[in-house]
């Protein structure tokens, strides 16, 4: 027992450390004799303890309480440093998990899409506009805020003096106010078919891909934006952006996608880049329109295009011109009758356009030539395309009644039976 009480009054002794040592709150009890530990256990639990003999001027209350804040003895004659971090609710989550819970994106509010929010809290840089070393004193360490170097020799640790260090602050408060307003200034696009929607608006050319291949010379425009929702088991109505578009290069090589994710940014970026992979040749007579008329039904869309001569414009639906313009057809007549889905139309519309029949082909099918009448030329035919082998020498035969399905419309006004709704209007004598 006297060892024990002498092993417990060197504890002050080796607690005096010097300067420059981080103790810990931990001790290693097997550094001592079996004596010693069932000593110290006796004192633990006995309370306060002062050392016989000593004239040290440390004193302690208890010797518990020294032992789990300042000493940590590994063996006699080695002291062992260990770094104390401060525990608390900064230092235990991380900055994510800060900014989540002051930005409260997982409310249940937000979750379910109840209300609109005039204000969305948005995330900043702390870090930003920050230098380091640089702080309210205003220090220069070489290598950090200021360089290393200077004529060819090596920079002291030096300081600003109280106007240049006010100087300093005050140019970083008016860079960080002038980023602020650069934020809430809104970026002016383009306009598209009407000043507050996304159709019509150009993406510019897809983004290039894995193997350095690149899209210059292509475009990208927006069909249709609509927001969808999702109704799952842990998120409620979980709420996406659809994205519909279409690339062209006005050569003919033309294609659509479709782009979904929760940002619409991310969304305009998937449409497009995927876009590019799905793309249709599309055949152009002359560089300028379609080769015939073309009459189709899908789902419940009805399409009917028709072949126009130069200078006639496009006269369509304003997502067919969108489309006729990245294909490169300049010159058509388009009309759109039931449903006005716009993915529906955009499906109808490149399936026409790529299964329609070129003059050769309709040459080599028929065996005969292939003649076109223009207004120019009068009643005499121009023959466009002829076939590669011989020609058939059996005309070829005609229905008695020809299968052809009539619009009532054109019936009137080839008939000159189409009025305009107002010529029988009587107008007030003025």
């Amino acid at each position: 027992m006297a060892a024990a009480v002498r092993a417990a009054g060197f504890l002050p002794a080796l607690c005096g450390a010097p300067a420059g040592h981080l103790w810990s709150r931990k001790l290693y009890l097997n550094t001592f004799p079996t004596a010693s530990t069932l000593a110290l256990k006796t004192v633990l639990s006995n309370g306060p303890l002062s050392s016989p003999g000593t004239r040290d001027n440390h004193h302690f209350s208890s010797l518990s309480h020294m032992l789990q804040t300042h000493c940590w003895i590994s063996s006699p004659s080695k002291l062992v440093c260990q770094q104390y971090r401060p525990y608390s609710f900064f230092t235990k989550l991380t900055a994510d998990e800060l900014w989540k819970g002051a930005l409260a994106e997982t409310g249940a509010g937000a979750r379910k899409g109840r209300g609109k929010r005039t204000k969305k809290k948005k995330r900043k840089d702390l870090n930003r506009g920050q230098i380091i070393g640089e702080g309210h004193s205003g220090f220069l360490w070489p290598g950090l805020n200021v360089p290393l170097l200077k004529d060819g020799a090596v920079q002291t640790i030096a300081q600003r003096s109280k106007e240049e260090q006010e100087k300093v602050k005050a140019d970083m408060i008016q860079q960080r106010e002038e980023w602020d307003r650069k934020r809430k200034m809104k970026v002016k696009r383009e306009r598209g078919w009407s000043g507050g929607t996304w159709g019509g608006v150009s993406l510019g050319p897809p983004d290039p891909g894995p193997n350095g291949e690149t899209y210059e010379d292509f475009d990208t425009r927006i069909l249709e934006v609509r927001n969808v929702f999702n109704m799952t088991a842990k998120e409620g109505r979980k709420r996406s952006v659809r994205v519909l578009v279409a690339v062209g290069n006005g050569k003919g090589a033309a294609g659509f996608a479709i782009g979904k994710a929760t940002e619409r940014m991310d969304a305009f970026r998937k449409a497009k880049n995927r876009a590019v992979h799905y793309l249709h040749y599309i055949e152009r007579y002359e560089g300028h329109t379609i080769f015939h008329d073309i009459s189709l039904t899908f789902k419940r869309t009805h399409i009917k295009m028709k072949k126009q001569p130069r200078g006639y414009g496009l006269r369509c639906h304003r997502a067919i011109i969108t489309i006729c313009r990245l294909i490169g057809i300049r010159d058509m007549y388009a009309k759109v009758s039931g449903s006005l889905n716009m993915l529906n139309l955009t499906r109808g519309l490149f399936h026409g356009l790529a299964r329609q029949e070129t003059h050769q082909q309709l040459a080599e099918k028929k065996s005969l030539h292939v003649v076109e009448f223009r207004d120019e030329c009068g009643p005499l035919p121009i023959v466009v395309a002829s076939p590669r082998g011989g020609l058939r020498k059996d005309p070829e035969p005609e229905d008695d009644v020809p299968d052809v399905r009539l619009d009532w419309e054109e019936v009137k006004a080839a008939q000159g039976m189409k009025r305009s709704v107002w010529s029988g209007l009587k107008r007030a004598a003025t």
